[in-house]
């Protein structure tokens, strides 16, 4: 009955058992996958985003952001991971991941997990080969609280949990040039990806079959949404269009969402929707959604 709770994130981690969980049934084990990805930087003169991360702990209820991130705090947690490794999150767009590692846990509920990075080690590199500043937490605030879209049910089949650092929230530009340096605001959402579907479409200028936009900015937005919406907590995933004018957002919950392309600003061109919104369904990836947008 006893099986192992795989721990898949782009980062790979090492397996270590967790004690206890909310809501187990104690009656066996499961295997959660964790794996990482990430929801690309938007800056298209950003060349890498490395992140050092020490390591991963879970613990059976959900934290409140201070208690993630003091990382020397170790009461409650248990270590799950320990990958000690540099991850260029640029690398992992387009719903790609890299396994951080596995461990065997009970199964039930879980609630809480966190990132513990090492800020001395992470940087941003940009096309011009220059290293901006950063403006990283103290050291001993280093634990990031992993924001789960549900909390992660683990049963003895086994689970995989998704951990996508989102970019492009996660670090603020100072001003209007990266040169100047970013603020550090980390947020990183975390999903059980058997339950997940996901979208693949382009961003053309003019129309349907116009000249492709590389280096778009590709959202998905709660329902409702409005093309002018600001307001961050909208903002479910994002990703960017490739040299091709081509985007791919994995790890979806099924639902109805908005979904908005912002375009470079030197392109001239205005950000638009696409028509008549987006519906995710589980196990299915919904392709070739065109979003068109004008001067």
């Amino acid at each position: 009955m006893y099986r192992t709770l795989r721990l898949l994130a782009a980062l790979a981690l090492g397996a270590v058992g967790i004690a206890a969980c909310s809501d187990s049934s104690g009656t066996g084990t499961g295997l959660l996958t964790v794996r990482l990805t990430d929801a690309p930087f938007p800056f298209s003169d950003v060349a890498s985003v490395n992140i050092y991360v020490v390591r991963v702990d879970a613990r059976a209820s959900e934290p409140s952001d201070a208690d993630a991130a003091d990382a020397s705090n170790s009461e409650g947690w248990t270590t799950v991971a320990t990958p000690n490794a540099s991850i260029d999150l640029l690398q992992l767009g387009g719903g790609k991941t890299t396994n951080l590692g596995a461990t065997t846990l009970a199964t039930g509920t879980y609630d809480g997990f966190r990132l513990v990075i090492d800020p001395t080690k992470s940087s941003i590199t940009l096309k011009d080969g220059s290293t901006p500043p950063i403006s990283f937490p103290s050291a001993a605030h280093s634990g990031i609280k992993v924001n789960l879209d549900k909390p992660i049910q683990l049963t003895e089949n086994g689970s995989v949990m998704t951990l996508d650092f989102d970019i492009g929230s996660s670090f603020v530009m100072r001003g209007n040039n990266p040169a100047n340096g970013f603020n550090f605001k980390p947020v990183i959402r975390a999903v059980a990806q058997d339950i997940t579907g996901s979208v693949t479409g382009s961003v053309r200028a003019n129309s349907a079959t116009g000249a492709v936009v590389p280096d778009a900015t590709v959202e998905v937005l709660t329902a409702g949404s409005l093309v002018t919406d600001t307001d961050p907590t909208h903002v479910i995933r994002s990703t960017s269009t490739d040299a091709n004018g081509n985007f791919r957002i994995a790890f979806l919950l099924p639902g109805t969402y908005v979904l908005r392309a912002t375009p470079p600003a030197a392109s001239g061109f205005k950000p638009a929707l696409l028509p008549n919104g987006l519906t995710i369904t589980t196990g299915t990836e919904t392709q070739n959604q065109v979003i068109v947008v004008a001067p």
